[in-house]
């Protein structure tokens, strides 16, 4: 690990270094770039490197030479490119409004994250990047879309050549996670939403996580996906389907604060998924009946902190493989679905914040398969019934 610059001119003597190298404290200083271009290629050279760390030094916002030196600050990352047999990149910190051209060349990156680089207004194009699996985006506080459409404005002209002849080369051919967090500005993957867009989709994306990106209101399609994660982000972001995807096993929705009614239409199409999460959902009314009833593979159910939630749909009783079920902090439930009571494979049940509920369901009774449960904070509730004395729980 290289703690600061100084040490940068050095690494060019190292032919053959390999593994893991990290490089912190990099600053944006002319002479270390003229240094740096002197000494010629200090890390190209360098095949067997597998991954590569490069943290910056921060510029505070009011340093009024920021502006000016955007060319000291792109040329301190162009000077730093790796070999194309690089796997994995990490880049924290890095203030210039764009990166480095040679990002087009790392055609054998498996693992890319960008960290913190708070000035960054357009990113090199990585959708045709053929061994890119994992993808992470976190705190690029200025970037409004993902694609700019036209490659020419950040890569070389071999680069423009290589997709003018392949124009059918397949978008993000070998994604497999995908996590965007921490870009409130994010608006949509295309400045310029155009046909061949809109169609484009992840062939292999199995995972996403959309995590505080309130203004991300349009994806590319995922129609493999397995798992899906919206935090503290938009409900619009979901295509009007719910998900174009009927391989989806986990769901976790959270404060999302524009949902209002989960569609019908959409969640019935989920049969495979596994564990459906919503929480903190400030502005949910009701979750659709027949929706919820065609879950048949769903194992867990948790539903929590929805203020104005004020029924459970009855379709849940057909929910047969339900295991775990736990609602709470819903304030306006005034009764449960009497179908819960067809559960036959429930195994744990959480229940609690009811105040409008006076008394148990006798149905409740026939979960002989209960080996937890948990009843709180039911101030109405004047006494239990005498079925609870007849579980036997583990």
């Amino acid at each position: 690990m290289l703690r600061d610059s100084a040490g940068l001119s050095e690494l060019g003597k190292l032919k053959d270094l390999r593994g893991e190298l990290k490089i912190r404290n990099l600053r944006y200083k002319k002479e270390m770039v003229s240094k740096l271009n002197y000494d010629g290629a200090v890390l190209k050279e360098k095949r067997h490197l597998y991954s590569l760390t490069l943290h910056w030094m921060r510029i505070e916002r009011e340093n009024s030479d920021a502006v000016e030196e955007s060319d000291v600050i792109i040329e301190s990352m162009e000077a730093l490119q790796p070999h194309s047999s690089l796997k994995q990149l990490f880049v924290n910190g890095y203030s210039g409004a764009r990166f480095a051209s040679w990002f087009h060349s790392l055609t054998n990156i498996v693992n890319l994250r960008l960290f913190d680089c708070d000035r960054c207004q357009h990113l090199p194009p990585l959708d045709h990047l053929p061994s890119l699996k994992s993808l992470w985006l976190s705190g690029l506080m200025n970037l409004e879309h993902i694609s700019e459409d036209m490659v020419k404005d950040f890569a070389s002209d071999e680069m423009m050549m290589m997709s003018a002849a392949s124009p059918s080369t397949t978008f993000f051919p070998s994604l497999e996670i995908l996590r965007l967090i921490d870009c409130p500005n994010l608006k949509g993957w295309w400045r310029n939403e155009t046909a061949s867009a809109s169609a484009s989709s992840f062939p292999c994306l199995s995972t996403l996580y959309i995590l505080n990106c309130p203004n991300l209101t349009s994806m590319p399609l995922y129609p493999n996906l397995v798992t899906l994660n919206l935090n503290r982000s938009s409900w619009d972001v979901l295509p009007s389907s719910f998900v174009p995807s009927s391989k989806l096993k986990y769901l976790d929705i959270r404060s999302v604060g524009d949902i209002e009614y989960v569609p019908e239409e959409g969640i019935g199409n989920l049969a495979l998924l596994e564990e459906l999460e919503i929480k903190d959902c400030p502005n949910l009314v009701s979750l659709p009946d027949q929706g919820m009833g065609r879950l048949i593979s769903l194992q867990r159910l948790h539903i929590s902190n929805c203020p104005q939630l004020a029924s459970l749909p009855e379709g849940i009783g057909n929910l047969t493989l339900l295991q775990h079920l736990e609602i709470r902090d819903c304030p306006k439930l005034a009764s449960l679905p009497e179908g819960i009571g067809n559960l036959t494979l429930l195994q744990s049940l959480r229940i609690s914040n009811f105040p409008n509920l006076a008394s148990l369901p006798e149905w409740m009774g026939n979960l002989t398969l209960l080996q937890s449960l948990r009843i709180s904070n039911f101030p109405n509730l004047a006494s239990l019934p005498e079925w609870i004395g007849n579980l036997t729980l583990l």
